[in-house]
């Protein structure tokens, strides 16, 4: 790996992300907010004076490798939520908190540690919206589009980030494919925002929710969420975007593009969909049963069985309070996730039809042997690579959850508080169950489960083994600052 190609690239990214710190900068000085103002002005000059640095100090890259682009997400991702975090940390937030909100706003996560929103200003609540929209398709995607001098290294630093285990592509290149995305994005963005005014939200929160709907995200500027508002047709009109935002992105342009039958072909929408209502049905009769009326009951549990499964992490209700059975539902959602190519996080639909189809290949394996048994998606055979991928990840996945758990639990958490507030800060989800409930926050938990959920966010939005891979130690023994030749990893 020539690690001057990694601080010249993440450094130029860097760099432009400080220009986003100029919108919640201007909503501070709107609303006569002078004192987090200036906290986001100091964090533009932080990123843009540090990533100026980076690139002056490294080559600027003539191609860009395997592991080099790996490298540079993860890095970036890092650095862009410590830069983030400069606003909280000027607002009287903690370091680790700070961090830990900065994180869960740029991986959409959603989770909070903000326990009283009154003493916070509306440029924080819209930073943190914001830090959701540019997450959700990816900071990465974003610059892709919009930097054309990274063009060159654009293909790699975009499937890099990517979620899901297949490569969506639109057009021959890259750029064209990353704002075709983007296009998208902010069209739905904008109308969610407009339907949600119309149905009587004030601007800045019909603003915020957008932003953090298409992002999949879950921050609200209610401390009560999406109850808070007491709006049924808000209510309905988040469902459908919520839904959108779990559904692969490049199969809506080609929808969009006038192909609308192209979300209803493939395989892993119509399993989505269908996921979404098989749970919000038993959802709706748990809820029945307790003794809500069937309307409320289909309306609560569809919201909930979308906000968890798209992982935007939303509430309309006090889920906490539900039956053990109604939780159980949305306890199994938080393990699944939404659709590959989409804001949400999670192991993804896509995963989970690759391994039933696996199985049932080996099940049959067992009785004729020598058949010829490929795993196919869409009709397509699946490589055996791509196979491997997918099991790899499942494996290291529930390996972090575990020892993310362990940590939490040592440190004074309830098993159950434990296990919800790993699944849904790695699954990028937000809520959990207990002291982390959908009316709660994280800001009790001990300070070193904080810095482990913190991390867990940030591996579980780069899909686990981008981070694991290049923590291995012979990426690093095997670096060099300028060389091409870097070792047995260089051609990676």
């Amino acid at each position: 790996m020539r690690l001057a190609i990694v601080v010249h690239l993440t450094g130029a990214l860097v760099r432009l992300f400080s220009v986003a710190l100029l919108a919640p900068l201007a909503v501070a000085l709107l609303y006569g907010e002078r004192h987090d103002a200036w906290g986001f002005l100091l964090a533009a000059g932080v990123a843009f004076v540090a990533g100026h640095l980076m690139r002056r100090v490294a080559e600027e890259p003539h191609d860009v490798r395997r592991v080099e682009a790996m490298a540079v997400v993860a890095g970036t991702w890092l650095l862009v939520a410590l830069a983030g975090a400069v606003p909280y940390v000027w607002a009287g937030v903690s370091l680790v908190d700070a961090l830990f909100e900065s994180m869960s706003g740029l991986t959409t996560t959603g989770a909070t540690t903000f326990a009283d929103f009154g003493a916070l200003g509306r440029g924080i609540f819209f930073w943190r919206s914001l830090t959701q929209w540019l997450g959700g398709l990816g900071v990465i995607a974003l610059f892709v589009a919009v930097l054309p001098r990274l063009a060159i290294g654009g293909r790699q630093l975009f499937f890099a980030e990517a979620p899901g285990p297949t490569d969506e592509k639109l057009t021959p290149q890259i750029r064209k494919t990353a704002a075709a995305l983007w296009l998208l994005y902010t069209g739905l963005t904008a109308t969610e925002a407009v339907s949600l005014r119309a149905v009587g939200l004030p601007w800045f929160d019909a603003v915020c929710h957008a932003f953090t709907t298409l992002a999949a995200g879950g921050f609200s500027p209610h401390p009560l969420s999406i109850m808070g508002y007491e709006n049924q047709p808000a209510e309905w009109i988040i469902i459908v975007f919520m839904f959108l935002a779990g559904a692969n992105f490049a199969l809506q342009v080609r929808a969009v593009r006038g192909r609308p039958l192209t979300l209803l072909r493939d395989e892993e929408f119509r399993t989505y969909a269908l996921i979404t209502a098989v749970f919000a049905g038993f959802g709706a009769l748990f809820l029945w049963r307790e003794g809500a009326v069937l309307a409320d009951a289909v309306r609560l549990s569809l919201f909930q069985v979308v906000s968890i499964l798209t992982t935007t992490g939303y509430a309309n209700a006090d889920f906490q309070r539900w039956s053990d059975q109604a939780k159980m539902v949305l306890l199994a959602l938080m393990f699944i996730g939404g659709c590959a190519g989409s804001a949400a996080g999670g192991p993804k639909v896509v995963r989970y039809l690759l391994i039933a189809r696996y199985t049932l290949r080996e099940l049959k394996r067992i009785l004729h042997p020598r058949a010829v048994l490929p795993v196919k998606l869409g009709g397509r055979a699946v490589p055996e690579e791509v196979m491997r991928g997918v099991l790899v990840f499942f494996l290291f996945y529930l390996l972090v959850f575990a020892v993310c758990t362990t940590v939490v639990v040592s440190f004074d958490a309830d098993i159950v508080t434990g296990i919800t507030a790993s699944i849904a800060t790695l699954g990028n989800i937000g809520p959990g169950f207990n002291r982390v409930g959908p009316m709660a926050h994280y800001a009790h938990l001990h300070a070193a489960s904080k810095v482990t959920l913190t991390a867990a966010m940030w591996i579980g939005r780069l899909e686990v083994l981008t981070v694991l891979a290049i923590l291995r130690p012979e990426v690093w023994l095997t670096s060099r600052w300028r060389t091409g030749t870097g070792g047995p990893l260089a051609a990676g």
